[in-house]
């Protein structure tokens, strides 16, 4: 006898295909053309691409930052080149996205290279295009830090002071371990299967030097077709650096944040729960029954951590619980996504900022995080 919260998930997978079904038919033309889009790319690669060189000279630690900003370049990211070039970082910065004159200029100061490219391939593929000129460079960084401004990062500067201390025998640092889970009705169970989500890697010269990175590298395909980018990009990137056995650690992750949330006292768990942010309506339902009792109600403590668990199983713990985040790993960084549940985090992030429970970061972070982000 098959159980039934077996046959509802494979219904609602159906569910899902059919709906994804139009979209995705529509953009087969596109994605069949695709291979000669990606050769003429790198065959005109100088043509379609501008690199200028800034006043910061290379050494044994490079950044590559990325950013997609056609509407300007942000203030934050000034920010984050300052905070890598004083961590001994040369930065190189890739835009996805045409630059005006004066950004151009800016960014020069403080960055060793600039690369203007064509938005192919998402952060991946202005990923590869670095690491690519860095290796026609002749250079072989000890010490390479990527990140791209779908986050506002860092909300902690001494992050890679941390990441250096914490894992030191480690080949690749993430600031977020994504842990995969097998939904059912027990609010999911989690899977071995993993991977580091990609706006952020520390990576030390023992990767870059290793034959699986480079080759990972050298072979990608770049592509502009966003669960490719995702499951050959982000989750094949790690998978491969894994079975070749390079050690991947992260900052933090769903399993740790479960473990020490199941240490703390009651009232971290109601503020946990007062500070949260959710983007289903049947968690957020849920919650709404706990907010009306108080904590010494029977059996309040394990229905909350149930509920908990099943919400971090659905969505990512950074984003549901900014608060409980926040106390036991710090905030490193916080999403620019106007999905429901990261506009929802941001509130709730800024309410605790307002309220004293969480330290406010760089007031050129906070007011850009305030201006995202519709109270």
């Amino acid at each position: 006898m098959i159980p039934l919260w077996k046959v509802l998930r494979e219904l609602n997978r159906i569910k899902d295909k059919t709906l994804a079904l139009p979209r995705t038919l529509a953009s087969l033309p596109w994605r069949l053309g695709e291979p000669r889009r990606r050769e003429v790319y790198l065959r005109d690669f100088e043509k379609l691409t501008r690199r200028s060189f800034g006043a910061v000279p290379a050494g044994e630690r490079i950044a590559v930052l990325l950013i997609f900003e056609p509407k300007g370049v942000a203030e934050s990211v000034f920010l984050t080149l300052d905070w890598l070039r004083s961590e001994g970082y040369a930065p190189f910065v890739v835009s996805n996205a045409p630059v005006s004159d004066r950004d151009r200029e800016r960014l020069l100061e403080g960055a060793w290279s600039l690369l203007e490219r064509p938005n192919f391939g998402y952060d991946f593929g202005g990923y590869q295009d670095a690491i690519r000129l860095i290796n026609r460079d002749g250079l072989s960084p000890d010490r390479l830090v990527v990140v791209n401004d779908s986050v506002w990062c860092p909300l902690r500067r001494d992050l890679l002071s941390v990441l250096e201390t914490a894992w030191p025998d480690a080949d690749i640092v993430g600031l977020l371990q994504d842990e995969k889970v097998q939904h059912d009705t027990s609010g999911g169970t989690p899977t071995k299967k993993s991977h580091i989500e990609s706006y952020f890697y520390l990576i030390r010269g023992s990767a870059w030097r290793h034959a699986a990175f480079q080759e990972f590298w050298r072979t990608y395909q770049m592509s502009d077709y966003k669960p490719n980018t995702i499951k050959f990009g982000e989750i094949g990137f790690s998978r491969r650096m894994m079975a070749a056995g390079l050690k991947m650690e992260a900052y933090s992750r769903r399993s740790i944040f479960l473990e020490q949330l199941a240490e703390k006292d009651d009232a971290f768990l109601a503020r946990t729960l007062h500070y949260a942010a959710y983007g289903d309506r049947d968690i957020a339902r849920r919650a709404a029954r706990f907010a009306r009792l108080p904590t010494s109600s029977p059996g309040w403590r394990a229905a909350a951590l149930d509920h908990i668990r099943r919400a971090v199983n659905r969505r990512r713990f950074t984003g549901s619980f900014p608060y409980a985040n926040d106390q036991i790993f710090g905030t490193a960084f916080l999403k620019k996504s106007s999905e429901a549940v990261y506009l929802n985090m941001r509130r709730a992030y800024l309410r605790a900022v307002e309220d004293g429970q969480i330290a406010a970061p760089d007031p050129v972070l906070l007011t850009e995080i305030r201006a995202a982000t519709p109270m």
